[in-house]
């Protein structure tokens, strides 16, 4: 694969292949829906495009997040823990609130153009990313209107866009903000692995979020691959946003009732139904089998994040005089709530399901 200078997609020695979803679909079973047929990352995207051509692992956990099962497979079966943030503020029957929701580094655009059918029309959804991977975006935001008019799904849905958006840019945020794009729910999937970005990453999120009126929401997805290059991220993430993990309830399908004999069925009363089991917590994305080594299984979360109160008056402009290493190192003003730093270090602690 040719390497291209200076460009954070194509890395020294880049070597990737294309994902599917795999296991992580929802309950490890395919939707079944339009945008499932066609999510599978096509070659030629990784060829021009590097990383933010291929679909990552932690894209399709937090699809199944954000976006409804069936209802023949959902409400009985799975229960998250938080909700989410989409469906849970809305009262059936209510208006729907005119909100924007803006994805970060959304590369082949496949998360928000999975979205995208299930919201409502007072929606606005914003898919952003480096300028030159902006083309990316607006093919295959292209291609799913196509498909979204074939299947008469047009009328009635969210207005989707496509913004610019490098990190830690504040003159990229600035026009977002002119713009009147000022995101209640922030998406952010697989994107904790180059240290270099970890300061631009961070100062956009704290643009994104500081000196609003209401609060911001940050759905955070991430998929562990080293906890020692990684953690200093989430130390820094920490002293800025409180962090939940998602849980997700599973209900064990029931025993097999017993037996009976005809003469037994005629001559007895129907029973009762039994009551449904109660529901087993695990957090949604731990001991996930793995997309790329067979027998092997992955740590991912979904992380649901808010501002701490103490911060939430700051924004990127303020941080403008910090080096991105006293942000990391929260020093001086770059300091946040330093109790914070600890958050997913207890995460890692608190009963997690590893091998």
């Amino acid at each position: 694969m040719t390497q291209r200078e200076g460009d954070p997609n194509f890395p020294t020695n880049l070597d990737i292949a294309p994902s599917t979803p795999g296991a992580l679909r929802l309950g490890g079973r395919g939707r079944g829906d339009e945008a499932e047929r066609n999510e599978d990352d096509a070659p030629q995207d990784i060829e021009g495009f590097g990383i933010a051509g291929r679909t990552w692992e932690a894209a399709y956990l937090l699809r199944a997040y954000l976006t409804p099962p069936p209802p023949a497979d959902s409400l009985s079966s799975f229960l998250f823990d938080p909700p989410c943030p989409l469906y849970s503020s809305t009262e059936p029957g209510s208006r729907p609130p005119v909100r924007t929701i803006l994805e970060i580094g959304s590369g082949t655009g496949y998360l928000s153009l999975a979205l995208a059918p299930h919201l409502a029309s007072t929606d606005t959804l914003v898919a952003t990313d480096l300028d030159n991977v902006s083309p990316l975006l607006e093919k295959n935001l292209a291609a799913a209107q196509v498909r979204w008019r074939c299947h008469n799904q047009s009328a009635d849905r969210a207005t989707v866009l496509v913004r610019p958006l490098p990190w830690g840019d504040s003159s990229s945020l600035a026009r977002l903000i002119a713009e009147g794009l000022h995101p209640s729910i922030i998406l952010a999937s697989d994107l904790v692995y180059f240290k270099f970005l970890y300061a631009p990453l961070l100062r956009t999120l704290i643009g994104l979020t500081g000196k609003r009126e209401e609060r911001v929401t940050v759905i955070f997805s991430y998929k562990v691959r080293s906890l020692v290059k990684e953690q200093p991220f989430w130390e820094a993430f920490g002293r800025w946003f409180r962090l939940e993990a998602v849980q997700v309830g599973t209900r064990p399908s029931p025993p097999p009732s017993e037996s009976t004999t005809l003469s037994d069925t005629a001559s007895s009363t129907a029973s009762p139904p039994s009551p449904p089991l109660p529901l087993v917590w695990t957090r949604f994305g731990a001991a996930t089998p793995s997309s790329s080594t067979p027998n092997e299984t992955d740590e991912l979360y979904v992380l649901i994040c808010h501002r701490h109160p103490e911060t939430e008056q700051i924004g990127m402009e303020d941080l403008d005089n910090v080096s991105d290493n006293d942000l990391l190192q929260g020093r001086g003003a770059g300091r946040g709530v330093e109790e914070g730093a600890g958050q997913f270090e207890e995460l890692l602690l608190n009963g997690l399901e590893w091998d």
